[in-house]
């Protein structure tokens, strides 16, 4: 199994575009098996708010050139659903954006 294709340092940054990324994580992995959470915290509030989230990897196992990252999952807390917000439109051009799918 060659394991010079797995990431060992991982950042995550955050931001409104590419220019104002911001570093909120920085994770190092020591033989890492399966999922591997990563909780971001922006220092103000429990969650962070961004428009572009970037994983960058910064260095792999066994000193690889390249990286295979299977999967990334993000999660972000459920503040309120629309059916709770009560969007009552009337046109069916606005109607459609009233329920998530």
């Amino acid at each position: 199994q060659d394991e010079s294709y797995t990431p060992s340092r991982i950042s995550i940054r955050v931001g409104n575009n590419v220019l104002d990324l911001v570093e909120v994580a920085k994770v190092e992995m020591v033989e890492p098996a399966g999922w591997i959470n990563v909780h971001l915290d922006s220092g103000k509030d429990d969650s962070v708010r961004a428009f572009m989230l970037q994983v960058a990897i910064l260095s792999n196992h066994q000193n690889g050139r390249d990286t295979h990252l299977r999967q990334v999952k993000v999660f972000t807390p459920a503040l309120s659903t629309p059916s709770q917000l009560n969007l009552n439109f009337t046109s069916p051009l606005l109607a459609q954006f009233r329920d998530l799918k």
